[in-house]
């Protein structure tokens, strides 16, 4: 990730964009070091033991705001709150065949999802052009993939998963049953067992850099306790670029996970034209804390993914 630099609330306009990448502004604050995951290494492979590091990570979120716009959300509201902190919710079950996985190599990710008669559920709807989207990420916020999952007859969904590097991962499945109104997001702990070591810690972004000359341009602040409204402006050569390819049935997609036990926060594009050439997201804040936002956007056909690391204060 590149250095990061600090903007505004207002959306970025094409001249404050030229700026941007001219350098004009500088890099934000460094975040306090977690010495805890400096002491995390072993010889986990002799014994066939993987590493956690949701027990690792000293947590750095906060008590939740309440003095900004938006309505409240909060940890345990069904509608609106992060999701994939466990197994089941809504009466609906993720069951993996395999939690064990060897670092570097690809392997067959299998799981099933129950339904409330405690069968295998066969039923899902569509969102954008998929029926489940699953997340993976290394417990230190490394080692992203945003992966697609297909359905055999008997309900079983399969997909060739790789965990580049030794540690503990976090598998996030979200889909849409059949009779559901709304998504249900559920997750499971995966490891790849070896010597662990812990990525660097981030700092708070609003600049991220892509490949072929695009950027991406943070705006918007999130509060605590609320819905927080970001904008992500897309830009190539200096440029803005207001021509991206539908993606998931909108203009980008944006994952958004706390820091520490790796919540999935609800990102929901907002409706209508797009304004500034940004594209527009209302994310449903639980607590203060350090965020992961993980942007994918298509351009000419080629998916590209940049990362931000955002305080919600």
């Amino acid at each position: 990730m590149s250095d990061m630099v600090q903007l505004g609330k207002s959306q970025v306009g094409k001249s404050q964009v030229g700026k941007a990448r001219l350098g004009k502004f500088r890099s934000g604050p460094m975040r306090a070091p977690v010495p805890v995951l400096a002491l995390v290494a072993g010889l986990v492979a002799l014994f066939g033991f993987g590493i956690n590091f949701g027990e690792a990570v000293v947590g750095r979120a906060g008590a939740p705001s309440h003095g900004h716009g938006g309505h409240r959300v909060d940890d345990d509201d069904q509608g609106t709150g992060p999701g994939g902190l466990a197994i089941a919710s809504q009466g609906y079950v993720l069951r993996p065949r395999t939690t064990l996985f060897t670092a570097g190599e690809y392997e067959n990710l299998r799981f099933n999802i129950f339904g409330k008669d405690g069968k295998p559920l066969t039923d899902f709807t569509r969102v954008g052009d998929r029926k489940m989207n699953l997340i993976v990420v290394r417990r230190d916020l490394t080692g992203y993939q945003h992966l697609y999952p297909v359905m055999d007859p008997d309900g079983t969904w399969t997909v060739p998963l790789e965990l580049e590097e030794p540690g503990s991962y976090h598998a996030i499945a979200v889909f849409l049953p059949g009779t559901a109104k709304k998504p249900v997001t559920l997750g499971m702990d995966l490891t790849a067992p070896g010597l662990v070591e812990p990525g660097p810690i981030s700092k708070v972004s609003t600049i991220a850099d892509a490949t072929d000359g695009y950027s991406v341009i943070r705006t918007g602040d999130l509060v605590g306790g609320s819905v927080s409204r970001v904008w992500m402006h897309v830009i190539r050569d200096n440029l803005p670029v207001s021509d991206l390819d539908p993606l998931l049935g909108g203009p980008g997609h944006l994952v958004v996970l706390r820091e520490g036990d790796l919540a999935y926060l609800s990102a929901q594009p907002v409706a209508g034209p797009r304004q500034d050439t940004a594209i527009d997201f209302d994310v449903a804040v639980p607590t203060a804390g350090y965020y992961r936002m993980i942007l994918e956007f298509q351009h000419h056909g080629q998916l590209r993914t940049v990362e931000f690391t955002a305080l919600a204060r």
